[in-house]
Order: structure tokens, then C-alpha cells, then sequence
């Protein structure tokens, strides 16, 4: 065979062989990371390896709320016990590069408290910010609230027995329960108190001293002279309060400071 007829059957399957390999090179998916070469006696062609760019890793509805979750109990510290948060947006996962990932939250605006509020979420791949995200969650909260085990009676003393603790669940962080026994013990109630129901710091007060229609020791004093007398109460009141009371020798009313059960003092 003369020269001129080998070679038309070289460029022929040189092109065969060659050309697939350049469409697989220019394929926008897939880059050529390594090559084989194949031998032959008459023949070498160059094969390109195709490889997948590396794969994305993926940030989940569950990532955020937890760093949300770590946020609010920052936030609240000190006002609940316990912090809820329902994701609303995203849904869905989101992609992020491959590598070591951190979230950084911060409140938007001045939205704060309990109910549905937005963050800024800035999402920090390999040590660096990468994009922003606004995330929407319902934010709930409950505390350990001090509640009556039976009615208590407007004006009776509360007692120990009296009382135990429930999980509230608040719908305002600015809520005024007691959240302390010892807070209540030994209160009286403002108003009736039902059983299992929270108990707010302006249901109780301080018990009343002496009551109205009392009978009460009556000291008055002046210089270094006192004087005692028996009186009756015209109203009930509080220690360190002023009630009327008035005098059983002289029938007088005047005005006198509690300074103990029973005993009240005039200061001239």
C-alpha cells in the first residue's frame, strides 16, 4: 500500500478515538482529573478521566433552630426556665461548601420576646462568612410557677401545704408569677386564689396586722412620757400602715401607725 493510502485510514481512526475525548473535556459538568495512555504497536491515544466537582454539604431546618435555641436561652437567662422554637422558614436544606461550617445569630431589629420573630442567620464556612439568611420561628417559653393546691380564700393566710410548683407555659416574658415559695408562704391573699392556677405577685400581700373591729393597745408617746390605752380598729391594715382607731375611754378617733399585731402607736 502506498503511503498516501495508510494515511487516510490513520486520520480516520485518529479521529475516532480522539474526538469523544474532547466532547467529554468540554462537558460544563465534569472535569478531566486524570489521563490513561493506551499502547499499541502502531498507535497511542490519550483518554481523559472524568470526575464530579466536589459535593456540597447541606445546612438543615434542625442546625438553625438549635443555634436559635442557644441565642434565646442567652437572651432570657434569668426570666424562663425553658425555651421552645418552631422553625417556620427555611424548610427546606441549603447548601453549603464542603468543609467545617458555624452559624452566627442575631436578632432582627428589635424584635424580641415570645412569639413569631426573624433572625439574621450569617452562616460561616471554613472560618469565613459565606451568605446571610433570614430565618422565621415561633418562640415559646415556660417557668416554674408557684400555684395553690386548694382555694384559698381572699384575705387567709397562705401556708407551706398551701402550695406546690407547675411548668407554666407564658405567653409574655413579663408575666409577674412567683416563682419562689418562700416568696408566697406566709402572704395573705389579695383576692381568691383557684387551685392549679398560677399565682401572679399582686394576688398576694402582706398579711394584715390587726382587722378592722380589732381591739388594740393604743400607745401614744411624747418626749420620754407614754401613755397607754385600749382602742378599736375603724379598718384593717398592714405593719408599719396607719389606721383610724378609735379611744373606748374618750370615744376619740385618731390616726395611728401598726408597729405589731394588736398594737398601734400615736406620735405627737
Amino acid at each position: 500500500m502506498t503511503p498516501r493510502h495508510l494515511y487516510m485510514p490513520f486520520v480516520l481512526l485518529t479521529g475516532i478515538l480522539v474526538g469523544p475525548c474532547s466532547a467529554s473535556a468540554a462537558s460544563a459538568d465534569r472535569v478531566p482529573v486524570a489521563m490513561r495512555v493506551a499502547q499499541g504497536p502502531e498507535l497511542r491515544a490519550i483518554k481523559l478521566v472524568p470526575a464530579l466537582a466536589p459535593a456540597m454539604h447541606q445546612l438543615h431546618p434542625n442546625d438553625i433552630q438549635r443555634s436559635i435555641l442557644r441565642f434565646l436561652e442567652q437572651e432570657m437567662a434569668g426570666q424562663v426556665r425553658a425555651v421552645h422554637a418552631t422553625m417556620v422558614d427555611p424548610q427546606d436544606a441549603i447548601d453549603v461548601p464542603p468543609g467545617s461550617m458555624g452559624l452566627t445569630i442575631t436578632p432582627h431589629g428589635l424584635d424580641e420576646g415570645l412569639g413569631r420573630r426573624t433572625f439574621h442567620v450569617q452562616i460561616n464556612a471554613n472560618g469565613r462568612p459565606w451568605q446571610t439568611i433570614d430565618a422565621t420561628a415561633d418562640i415559646g417559653a415556660s417557668v416554674d410557677a408557684v400555684v395553690p393546691v386548694r382555694v384559698i380564700k381572699a384575705e387567709d393566710l397562705i401556708e407551706a401545704e398551701d402550695l406546690t410548683i407547675q411548668r407554666i407555659k407564658l405567653r409574655e416574658l413579663n408575666h409577674q408569677l412567683a416563682t419562689n415559695i418562700n416568696d408566697v408562704i406566709g402572704k395573705s391573699a389579695a383576692r381568691a386564689l383557684q387551685a392549679n392556677m398560677p399565682i401572679r405577685l399582686t394576688m398576694i400581700k402582706k398579711p394584715y396586722a390587726v382587722h378592722k373591729g380589732d381591739r388594740v393597745a393604743i400607745e401614744a408617746r411624747h418626749g420620754g412620757l407614754s401613755i397607754q390605752a385600749s382602742g378599736v380598729t375603724k379598718s384593717s391594715g398592714e405593719l408599719g400602715q396607719s389606721i383610724t382607731v378609735a379611744n373606748l375611754d374618750s370615744g376619740k378617733e385618731l390616726r395611728a401607725k401598726i408597729v405589731a399585731p394588736g398594737v398601734v402607736r400615736v406620735e405627737y
